[in-house]
């Protein structure tokens, strides 16, 4: 090997792992702007998510709370449905409740004792 196919080799050596240098920098690069984006992107949108969030567990509170009204409308509803038109419920609830009685009717309370 002469003088010149040394200096040949090294510059042939040397463009060869230029590129793969630039190649690997290149690849890094772009691993960077990606992960920027991606870090763009959730600094910008986390605070919608947290808020989506907040408003989702807000409706299943109002949901429950709706559903809760809703039972005790209808209990409500049912208990005036049947002192408007049973007479036998109504005379039960006036009995117990205002301490009313038929005449000549006898009522026995038997109360437990408290503990």
């Amino acid at each position: 090997m002469n003088l010149y196919e040394e200096d040949d080799f090294v510059v042939k050596r040397r463009r060869r792992s230029e590129p793969d240098f630039w190649h690997r920098l290149n690849r890094v690069l772009q691993f960077l702007v990606v992960i920027g984006f991606l870090l763009t992107v959730g600094v910008i949108f986390y605070p919608v998510w947290q808020k989506q969030n907040g408003m989702r567990l807000h409706l299943l509170t109002l949901e429950r709370e709706q559903s809760e009204k809703t039972a005790v409308l209808q209990k409500t509803q049912r208990e005036l449905d049947l002192l408007r038109n049973d007479q036998e419920y109504l005379e039960t609830i006036a009995r117990d409740r205002l301490n009313l009685m038929k005449p000549g009717e006898t009522i026995f309370r038997i109360e437990l004792p408290r503990s």
